[in-house]
């Protein structure tokens, strides 16, 4: 709770990145009230991903570097536990530096380990260095949209984030 604002300034930013490469509008022009329902930080979702315990947020020194929520989905795609990635981000700064990485294994060890047996992790299909992180891990591509990950062939190793 204590890293909402920054992790909140960190995910805008990242939606912000987003849009400004995929849609004709600029983000000054969008609404205030819309904007602060974006993301799973805004109001109403941060909460929830909280206390999901699959929510996660690299930080070095105060500074944070990253964030990725997530939560365990029930009876989804004919599966009894599945975890859902609605949104990671890294700063621009700290990418590429295996943070990402990082917080998506945390992500998929933590979920094994409450049960999940799959994590469903949404894509957008320009976004090459999402799909090669997703890849890097073992995720399996769907249409390049959609990445799954089925835990029960993780490798697991020296666990870090």
């Amino acid at each position: 709770m204590k890293d909402l604002i920054k992790v909140r300034d960190l995910e805008l930013d990242c939606i912000r990145e987003y849009f400004s490469k995929t849609i004709e509008n600029r983000w000054e022009d969008f609404d205030e009230e819309w904007k602060a329902k974006l993301g799973a930080s805004g109001r109403g979702s941060f909460q929830l991903y909280l206390e999901s315990g699959l929510s996660f947020v690299a930080e070095e020194d105060g500074e944070i570097m990253g964030f990725i929520f997530a939560q365990m989905l029930h009876h989804v795609y004919n599966v009894e536990n599945l975890v859902w990635i609605e949104n990671m981000g890294v700063h621009p700064y700290f990418r590429r530096s295996g943070i990402g990485y990082r917080m998506l294994r945390k992500v998929a060890e933590t979920g094994a380990d409450m049960g999940a047996t799959v994590v469903h992790s949404a894509i957008q299909p320009d976004n090459l260095p999402s799909i090669m992180l997703h890849k890097k891990l073992g995720f399996f591509m769907d249409r390049r949209e959609v990445a799954l990950l089925d835990l029960n062939d993780l490798k697991r190793g020296p666990k870090s984030v």
